[in-house]
C-alpha cells in the first residue's frame, strides 16, 4: 500500500512543482501527464500479471517456477514499455488537435515525449516489483521506490527552476527527473540481494508468456478504461476553459494520491488470495477477498471526509488557493469525497477478480460502464445541461458506484461456486 501510494505521490508531486511555474504549465501538465498515463496504466496491468502467475503457483506448491517468472516477467515489462514508448510517442504531434488553448499544448510537447519514454524503466520496475511482492519483500521495493521519489524532488527543483547553475527546463525539467528517477529505482531493486535466480541461459518459453498474458491482456485493457476516462475528462475540461482545466488537475491528482491506498491492498488481497485459489481453499479466498473489500471501502471513506476536512491547506499546496481555479476545485473535491469510498471497493474488487481467473469478465463490465454509460452522461451534464466540471464529476462519481457494485456482485458470485481448477 505504502509502495503504491508512492507512485501516486510521484505524479502530485510534479504537478504540485508545476503549478508555481503558473497556469499553462499547471494545465499542460494535466494534459501531457493524463495522456501518457492511459498507456503506462495499460502496462502496468499488463506486468501485474506476475503476481497473479507466482502467487498461484506459490499456493499449490510449484515455488521453482520463480526463475522462470522472473526471466518472462522482465523481459515482457521492458518489452511492453518500449512497444507503448514508440506508439504513445507517435501522437505527439496530434496533441494540438485535443482541444485544449494553444498555449497549453505547446507547454506540453516535450514534458509528453520525455514521459512517453520514461514508461519503459516505469514498467520494468512495476514487474519487478510484482515479482519481488509475491515472495513477500515489499518493503525492499518500497525502499528503492522512496529513494527514486526523493531523487525526483530533488531533480525537479533543480531542473525545472534551474536551481545551483542548472539551466531552466521549466516543465520539461519534471520529465528528466521522472526519468532519471525510474532508472534508479529499477537499477537498485534489480541489484538488491533477494532477487533469486533469473537464469537467462534457459531461455523463454511460448506457454509462459501465455500465461501471463491470459491474465496481464484483460487486467490492462481494464486499466485502460478506468484510468483512460479520468484521463479523457481533462480534455473536456479544456474544452470550457484552461482554468477547469488546471482545477480538474488539481482535485484528481489529490483524489488519485489516495486511489493507491486501496490500489496497493488490492495487490496484496490478490497475492493473498491467488494463493489461495492455487491452494483450492476457497473459505480463505473468501475470507480475505471480503475483509479487502470491507477494508479498502473504510479506508477511502476516511480519506475522502479528510479531503472535504482539510481542502483549503490542500489546495495551498499547489499555490491555487483563492485563485478562480482553486475555488473550481474547492467544489470538485466534495465530489471525490462523495466516489472515494465506491472507488476503494472496485479497485480491490478488480484485483481480487484477476486472482481467481476472472480478469476478462471484470474488463468487460468496466469498459461497459465507463465508455456507454460515465462518457455519454459527462457530455451530457457539462454541456448541453450547463454544469461544467461539477457535471464531469457527478458522472465520474455515478460511474465508480456502478463499477464497485458490479465487481462486488461478480466476486459474490464468483467464489460461491468455486472453480473446480486452477488454471
Amino acid at each position: 500500500m505504502l509502495g503504491m501510494l508512492g507512485y501516486g505521490l510521484m505524479f502530485v508531486i510534479d504537478v504540485a512543482m508545476a503549478g508555481r511555474l503558473g497556469e499553462v504549465p499547471l494545465a499542460a501538465s494535466a494534459l501531457a501527464a493524463n495522456i501518457t498515463y492511459i498507456p503506462y496504466v495499460f502496462g502496468i496491468g499488463l506486468v501485474g500479471a506476475v503476481t497473479v502467475y507466482q502467487s498461484q503457483e506459490n499456493g499449490a506448491g510449484q515455488g521453482e517456477s520463480a526463475p522462470a517468472v522472473l526471466r518472462h516477467g522482465t523481459v515482457l515489462g521492458l518489452f511492453a514499455g518500449v512497444v507503448l514508448a514508440l506508439l504513445t510517442h507517435a501522437f505527439a504531434p496530434l496533441i494540438p488537435c485535443l482541444g485544449s488553448a494553444p498555449e497549453v499544448a505547446a507547454e506540453a510537447h516535450d514534458f509528453y515525449v520525455i514521459m512517453t519514454w520514461a514508461m519503459v524503466p516505469g514498467l520494468a520496475f512495476h514487474g519487478l516489483r510484482s515479482y519481488r511482492d509475491t515472495q513477500h519483500q515489499p518493503w525492499v521495493s518500497l525502499g528503492w521506490l522512496t529513494f527514486g521519489l526523493a531523487l525526483n524532488v530533488l531533480f525537479n527543483w533543480l531542473w525545472m527552476y534551474g536551481n545551483w547553475g542548472f539551466p531552466e527546463l521549466g516543465l520539461a525539467g519534471a520529465g528528466w527527473a521522472t526519468m532519471v528517477s525510474r532508472l534508479a529505482m529499477f537499477a537498485g531493486l534489480w541489484l538488491h540481494p533477494g532477487r533469486g535466480e533469473v537464469r537467462w541461459a534457459e531461455g523463454l518459453q511460448r506457454a509462459v508468456f501465455a500465461r501471463l498474458l491470459r491474465t496481464g491482456l484483460p487486467a490492462g485493457l481494464h486499466s485502460i478504461s478506468e484510468v483512460g476516462i479520468f484521463a479523457i475528462v481533462p480534455i473536456l475540461a479544456g474544452w470550457i476553459s484552461p482554468t477547469a482545466q488546471a482545477a480538474h488537475q488539481v482535485a484528481v491528482s489529490t483524489a488519485s494520491a489516495a486511489f493507491m491506498l486501496p490500489l496497493g491492498l488490492g495487490i496484496a488481497a490478490g497475492i493473498r488470495v491467488g494463493e489461495a485459489f492455487g491452494a483450492q481453499d476457497a473459505a480463505r479466498v473468501r475470507a480475505v477477498g471480503w475483509g479487502a473489500l470491507l477494508a479498502g471501502g473504510a479506508m477511502m471513506a476516511f480519506y475522502g471526509a479528510g479531503m472535504v476536512a482539510l481542502r483549503v491547506w490542500l489546495l495551498g499546496l499547489y499555490d491555487v488557493a483563492g485563485t478562480p481555479t482553486g475555488d473550481l476545485a474547492f467544489a470538485l473535491l466534495v465530489w471525490a469525497a462523495v466516489w472515494a469510498p465506491f472507488d476503494g471497493v472496485q479497485v480491490v474488487a478488480a484485483h481480487l477478480l484477476r486472482s481467481i481467473n476472472q480478469a476478462a469478465w471484470a474488463s468487460w463490465g468496466v469498459a461497459i460502464v465507463y465508455w456507454a454509460v460515465t462518457l455519454p452522461l459527462a457530455l451530457m451534464l457539462a454541456f448541453p445541461l450547463g454544469l461544467g466540471a461539477e457535471g464531469i464529476w457527478i458522472a465520474l462519481a455515478s460511474g465508480l458506484v456502478l463499477v464497485a457494485l458490479a465487481l462486488g456482485w461478480k466476486f459474490w458470485r464468483a467464489t460461491g461456486v468455486f472453480p473446480a481448477a486452477r488454471r
